[in-house]
């Protein structure tokens, strides 16, 4: 999901974790999770793994399907999480 104009991330600590929260350019919420401390870490590794490869590539439009895909490093990420994600549409 690329940013637009408006649109934002909130990032902050509840409950002893870390809490997302994608919101819309007309302030609606769109997605809402809450990590671990090592799955946020787990997470930050694979956003900075993705974004340094995209940046090496020079491709500016991809589709999203590189063909190296690393969902399981993504489920490892995710793996303890006692609760489910929370998304919103």
């Amino acid at each position: 999901m690329a940013g637009h104009e408006g649109e934002r991330w909130d990032v902050s600590i509840k409950n002893n974790a870390i809490y997302l929260e994608r919101i819309s350019d007309s302030d609606e919420q769109l997605f809402d999770d809450s990590l671990a401390v090592d799955e946020a870490r787990g997470l930050a590794g694979l956003l900075r793994k993705f974004a340094d490869k995209l940046e090496g590539s020079g491709d500016s439009g991809g589709t999203g399907d590189s063909g190296d895909s690393d969902e399981s490093d993504a489920s490892k990420a995710s793996e303890g999480s006692e609760k489910p994600s929370g998304q919103r549409t």
